[in-house]
């Protein structure tokens, strides 16, 4: 092949290449829009939905018409029927466990992380394998009649303690602070050990203040897991008084039919809260999965 040949194909492959490269990132883009479409389009739905009247829910949805993602005769009545019914009390009541629990569950995962971080004792690895690791793989819904049995018999149905306690240990989060606490540098610890810091010192003043995004990550899952928890809080909580927003939103779904509106304007406020602490968050969070190994 001459030499002219050989220039003019490479000519012709780099001419090329830039358009792939723009057909690629167009069929990129193309496929995340409709992703967000997917997500977007019946959140849009349900939020018009919930300012519908129940018997008009489904005018525009079945077929599906772009009418659906606007309310029809638009009323308050689900959201007024709602906070007449009890539910302002148990958004109340979800705040108070989920914060709760980012506070005192905090403190119980970290101190386990740095435990499993940062000491060598016998028996650690398997500990750490069998206590944490191996909880990822068990259902919880598996473990809720021995810990209904041992709540019982504490005399904790129907009490804060029993809707928290159990609760407080969680296996990923001890284990997103057992990988961040390993990677923090030896020399910190060895020099605040030799001007005498207790290891408690150490963990507090040391280690905590540039844990930040683990910190954030860890506070969003268990609030998370907190405010979306129902099974759990139906079984040991079930009086009007202890209901927590997911028992409540459950109650639009009777014996004898669902009040639809009442439903989704529940899901919509459950909803919004976690999606108004992960926005600003989130970065933290991308830091500390990445920085972890679990991406």
């Amino acid at each position: 092949m001459s030499n002219h040949t050989k220039s003019t194909a490479a000519a012709a492959a780099m001419s090329s290449k830039p358009w792939r490269d723009h057909a690629r990132s167009l069929a990129v883009y193309a496929l995340l829009i409709l992703g967000v479409g997917i997500v977007i389009v019946p959140l849009m739905w349900a939020g018009a939905a919930s300012f519908t009247p129940n018997h008009k829910v489904f005018e525009y949805a079945y077929p599906f018409s772009w009418r659906a993602l606007l309310p029809v005769d638009f009323t308050l009545e689900a959201y007024d029927n709602l906070f007449d019914r009890g539910f302002g009390r148990a958004v109340g009541n979800t705040f108070f466990l989920a914060i709760a629990t980012v506070i005192i569950g905090g403190g119980v995962n970290a101190l386990a992380g740095f435990a499993f971080g940062r000491f060598e004792f016998r028996g650690k690895n398997a500990l750490f394998l069998t206590i944490v690791l191996l909880t990822f793989m068990v259902p919880v819904d598996l473990t809720a009649i021995p810990r209904y049995i041992l709540v019982n018999s504490f005399g904790w149905i129907n009490t804060w303690q029993g809707l928290l306690i159990p609760g407080l240990a969680n296996s990923l989060v001890i284990f997103l602070f057992r990988q961040f606490f390993a990677e923090i540098p030896q020399e910190l610890i060895d020099a605040a050990r030799v001007d005498g810091a207790t290891w408690l010192r150490v963990l507090v003043s040391i280690i905590l203040p540039i844990s930040k995004p683990v910190l954030v990550a860890a506070a969003l899952l268990m609030f998370i897991s907190q405010w979306n928890s129902f099974f759990w809080p139906l079984l040991v909580a079930p009086t009007k008084e202890m209901r927590v927003v997911q028992v409540e939103i459950s109650l639009a779904i009777g014996q004898y039919g669902t009040i639809w509106n009442e439903l989704l304007a529940g899901s919509m406020i459950a909803a919004i809260v976690p999606i108004l602490l992960v926005i600003p968050f989130q970065r933290y969070y991308v830091q500390a999965i990445t920085g972890t190994g679990l991406e």
